[in-house]
């Protein structure tokens, strides 16, 4: 009797290691998009993102009729799934960064993102 208790709670264990397998957490990482490199800029008053990257890194753009939309900075280009993305003050807005004004207090940050 006792080893057959013993033999259900071992099968037990082994069955809930099995659902733990790092196979799923894999999955979960997967989605979330990975930042390879970050470049930290403080805001200006009255100075646009994009201006505020150009004065102090080398950036190629193309022109759009939503704004600027930055293809690389310092010869780092977009593709293979990678774009160039800013944020300011943590949050990412939906507005062409020649078109987003900072002001002193602003923290901006250009991310080179996998989606």
């Amino acid at each position: 009797m006792k080893t057959r208790i013993l033999a259900l709670i071992l099968i037990a264990c082994l069955f809930l290691l099995n659902a733990c397998s790092s196979s799923d957490q894999v999955e979960e990482t997967e989605s979330v998009p990975v930042d390879s490199i970050i470049i930290e800029l403080s805001g200006q008053d009255s100075v646009s993102v994009l201006d505020l990257l150009t004065a102090k890194h080398m950036v190629n753009i193309t022109q759009t009729s939503a704004g600027a939309f930055v293809k690389g900075i310092n010869s780092v280009k977009a593709g293979n799934g990678y774009f160039w993305l800013y944020s300011v003050n943590d949050t990412m807005p939906k507005t062409a960064a020649d078109n987003f004004i900072t002001s002193e207090s602003d923290k901006i940050r250009w991310i080179f993102r996998k989606q």
